[in-house]
């Protein structure tokens, strides 16, 4: 029959059994970490592979520097921004919803602007007789809308209206809505 340790025998294994119980721990939580590694590893390659929900937001910024007469302002769409399109010198609405719009410009001659984007509404800055403007505001534009710059002068001389500098920029507030 064996008989039990002694406690001066217990004792001694004390140290083996703290060094024991330490390179568990210690393991464990080695262990943990590098399963959390694997997890975000793996979630980035997933991430990688799920297809944008929405599409790149709705914007431009374009420059006029001459407004016709019988037309409206000259629109030039600035290299590499945005992702709406310029057509018969108006900015064609594809997606539903709101859209910051800003509005800068220094003219030659005191002007009155207009910034039309829906026949049935009024105009946007709607603004008489002033040489320079720097508006901004939030319109709810719809698909099919299209976007004008309206510049006259009381001056009747059939010369193009010279702007020293104008910029209008629009992009849209809240993707996710009716986009075509």
């Amino acid at each position: 029959m064996e008989r039990a340790p002694s406690l001066e025998e217990n004792v001694g294994n004390a140290p083996r059994l703290r060094r024991n119980k330490f390179l568990l721990v210690v393991s464990v939580i080695h262990g943990l970490g590098l399963l959390l590694c694997l997890i975000s590893i793996c979630l980035q390659f997933s991430a990688w592979k799920v297809p944008l929900k929405y599409p790149p937001i709705q914007s431009i910024k374009v420059q006029f520097t001459k407004c016709e007469r019988e037309k409206a302002c000259i629109l030039v769409p600035s290299n590499n921004y945005g992702t709406m399109l310029v057509q018969d010198n108006g900015i064609n609405i594809t997606c539903d919803g709101f859209y910051l719009i800003s509005l800068k410009g220094h003219f030659l001659e005191e002007v009155s602007i207009g910034l039309s984007y829906r026949k049935s509404r009024d105009v946007l800055f709607p603004r008489t007789k002033v040489s320079s403007i720097d508006a901004v505001t939030v319109a709810h534009l719809a698909f099919k809308d299209k976007v004008y710059l309206n510049v006259t002068t009381e001056n009747n001389s059939g010369d193009d209206i010279k702007v020293n500098g104008g910029e209008l920029i629009l992009i849209h507030q809240n993707p996710g809505d009716f986009c075509v």
